[in-house]
Parts: C-alpha cells; structure tokens; sequence
C-alpha cells in the first residue's frame, strides 16, 4: 500500500517538476538542458522507490543503488534491457514508470519541436 501511494507522489511530482522545468526558459538551448534535468530527477525518483523493493531485485548478486538507477533509465526510456528484474510488486511500479517515460519524453519532444517552431 506504501509502494502505491509513494508511486502516485512521484508521478504528481514528477508532471509537475517537468511543467516548471519547461516554463524556466525560452532559450531552446537552456530548455534542453532542463528538460534533461526534469528527466533525471524523474529516474532518481523512481529508483528510490524501487530502493524500497531492492530485496525483490533478481539478475544481480551485489544490489547496488547503481543497478537500480540503471534499471530505472531502462524502464523509464522503456529500453527494458532485461537483465535486471523485479518480483512482487515493484513490477506494478516499473509499469507505471513506463507509461509516465512514454508521456514525459513525447512532452518533452512536442516542447522542444514548439520552440524550434516559434524560432524559425
């Protein structure tokens, strides 16, 4: 029940940290950084969660944080490398972290395309 509710706190968080990192600039070369940023923040905030779930972790012997935020750019980009796994319920989580990459990137790809747009 944790897990669920600290999974909709980090998508709320995450909708809103990417609105503001989109609306700090309009220089197309400094929204691409922050939007980069925004991206980042959203896998460290995933990664904690599956942090809460590492004892789930299977394909590695040593369960680093650096195994779970490469697990979390995988699944966040919806690469789904495979190599790293969850049992239980972090499972439900890497869904939903898929789904909310899939929406912030095409976000981020429709923002950037409308500032290239408006410069040209």
């Amino acid at each position: 029940m944790v897990l669920i509710f600290l999974t909709i706190i980090i998508i709320l968080s995450c909708v809103q940290s990417h609105k503001i990192f989109l609306n700090l600039s309009n220089d197309l070369n400094i929204s691409i950084i922050l939007i980069i940023i925004s991206h980042i923040l959203h896998v460290l905030l995933f990664s904690y969660l599956y942090f809460l779930e590492i004892d789930n972790m299977m394909g590695v012997n040593n369960k680093t944080y650096l195994d779970l935020i490469y697990y979390s750019i995988s699944t966040y980009t919806t690469l789904g490398v495979g190599d790293i796994y969850f049992i239980g319920n972090a499972r439900l989580v890497s869904g939903v972290q898929a789904i909310v990459g899939l929406i912030m990137i095409a976000w981020s790809a429709s923002h950037i395309y409308l500032k290239i747009k408006k410069e040209a």
